[in-house]
């Protein structure tokens, strides 16, 4: 073979290559076009110019640079194969990554972003989806990744409809060991929680990073139906994550200061909500719990909350803030 044909040979891998580029859904600039084919603006140009004879390239000039990609609606049966929609509730399900941070589902996420791309119609406007979707995590899932094998069994007994033997310690530190048929893996405040049923009562959250172990026992379970089990239904009166029965439900209402009405009035905390405008101060009513997550919702207002109802809830926030101000003043 002689020198001449081996240029050639090295000149139709250099197109090749660039034609790969532009198939794989990438956006190429003229710059990256003449240093893959290792020639001048011109030459780049003419190579271009041909391979848009065959393939429908799209050319657009932005920030004084030329793009080049391959019009992917025109080679996928005028269709987009994945819709835009599609792609960003992707994008939006991958801002959760962080909270797996340290594990094979973190990469599972992004990797599942990438693949979708790939048959997108605008593979490049997601390039820098990490940055575009973002899910701010707080604390972050504290038993990840260290407990990452544990999630494993859960999400594995989730998927299969098999009961587990779980090791448990509760809010007080006390371990118990329960079974239960794992219905949810839910996300609450930063944190995951495995939604079980125990045998002969109703469904309760478990904090997973409070699972120190989890086994899977006997065969399958029957997934309950929609009347049986329905999770909007379980935290319907929920103001947090508590369920328990010794919490009851109640109607209460908080008069806040004037200076959260503008707030009041973009916000929800929970979907009984309902506020209204009395003697300059804004109203917040919500048929909740009484469970501590209200309590403290109510004391992170401070001065600017007053407690207008049920009288229980009143009691127990004046209470609190005597008991506070003892500590703060070293009178306890």
């Amino acid at each position: 073979m002689t020198r001449q044909d081996l240029g050639r040979l090295s000149s139709i891998e250099r197109t090749a290559r660039l034609v790969a580029a532009l198939l794989s859904g990438r956006e190429i600039t003229r710059q990256e076009a003449t240093s893959v084919l290792g020639v001048q603006n011109a030459a780049a140009d003419r190579q271009l110019e041909a391979i848009g004879r065959h393939l429908p390239l799209v050319r657009e000039r932005r920030t004084g640079r030329l793009h080049v990609r391959i019009d992917r609606s025109k080679i996928a049966g005028g269709k987009e194969r994945v819709p835009i929609a599609t792609l960003i509730a992707g994008c939006v399900g991958a801002s959760l990554a962080k909270l797996f941070e340290g594990t094979s589902y973190e990469k599972g996420m992004h990797d599942l972003v990438h693949h979708l791309s790939r048959d997108a119609l605008h593979p490049e406007r997601f390039q820098d989806f990490r940055r575009q979707f973002v899910f701010l995590v707080r604390g972050g899932e504290k038993a990840l990744p260290e407990n990452e094998e544990v999630l494993e069994e859960v999400v594995d007994a989730l998927q299969r409809r098999r009961p587990l033997q779980i090791r448990y310690r509760n809010f007080q530190g006390a371990r118990r060991s329960v079974r239960i048929e794992p219905l949810s893996l839910a996300v609450y405040d930063h944190q995951l929680y495995v939604i079980g049923r125990p045998r002969g009562a109703d469904p309760h959250p478990y904090r997973f990073s409070r699972i120190e172990s989890a086994e899977p026992v006997g065969g399958s379970f029957p997934y309950p139906d929609k009347d049986s089990y329905d999770p909007e239904r379980v935290f319907a009166n929920s103001f947090g994550i508590a369920v328990e029965e010794k919490y009851p439900i109640e109607q209460i209402e908080v008069s806040l200061a004037p200076t959260w009405k503008p707030f009041v009035a973009s916000h929800r905390w929970h979907r009984s909500q309902e506020s209204f405008v009395r003697a300059g101060r804004v109203h917040v009513r919500l048929r909740v719990r009484l469970c501590p997550e209200v309590v403290s919702w109510i004391l992170g207002f401070g001065p600017d909350a007053r407690v207008v109802g049920p009288p229980q809830l009143k009691r127990q926030i004046a209470e609190m803030v005597r008991a506070m101000y003892r500590v703060t003043a070293g009178r306890s």
